[in-house]
């Protein structure tokens, strides 16, 4: 799995390399867990949140990573992101997946956002042969169930939520094979807005 690695090179890229990256007042780590995506950002957070709907899940996070959080909250990402505006930058590699309907989650980013911040969040894709035959039966989908249990979404999609909920597109690359299961590659998306 490489999926928080990668966001941050993705990142960093939005920017014009690691070294234009300005420091965020205000980050909040969404769907937290052991903190390796916090880790990646730590270096350009003031202030930084780890969120995660687990409290398990944050002591292991500070057992790990004791260092690494200036806060911890458990709790549902959406509330958190309006209790604690004006952020500054939100994070989350490999937590939106567990969204299917990317309203909510994205009228909360825009509520608890501030004007000027960023959000940066990897998402998964269907394979090639599943996106070709959505295409065909379903040339309006937007996301799907996957046998993972989590949700992969179109990219269009993404795209349009972004701009019905005042972001836009900053940056945009592919994720291949940035986790594998059963040996097969699972495809995704990094999106800076």
């Amino acid at each position: 799995y490489t999926g928080y690695e990668r966001l941050r090179f993705g990142f960093d890229r939005a920017f014009g390399g690691r070294e234009n990256v300005p420091i965020f007042k205000l980050v909040i780590d969404a769907g937290c867990g052991t903190g390796l995506v916090g880790e990646q950002f730590r270096n350009v957070s003031q202030y930084l949140v780890g969120v995660d709907l687990s409290q398990a899940i944050i002591d292991e996070a500070k057992t790990k990573r004791p260092d690494l959080y200036d806060e911890t909250r458990a709790g549902d990402v959406t509330e958190v992101f309006r209790a604690m505006k004006p952020v500054s930058l939100i994070i989350a590699a490999d937590s939106y997946i567990y969204f299917g309907d990317l309203v909510p989650l994205f009228k909360s980013m825009e509520e608890g956002v501030e004007d000027g911040g960023f959000v940066a969040f990897t998402l998964e894709s269907v394979s090639e042969e599943n996106e070709k035959s959505l295409q065909e039966s379903k040339p309006d989908w937007r996301w799907q169930l996957t046998p993972s249990g989590r949700f992969a979404h179109k990219k269009e999609y993404v795209e349009s939520v972004s701009k019905q909920h005042s972001f836009h597109v900053v940056h945009y690359e592919p994720l291949i094979n940035f986790r594998y299961e059963g040996g097969v590659g699972v495809q995704g998306h990094v999106f800076v807005i």
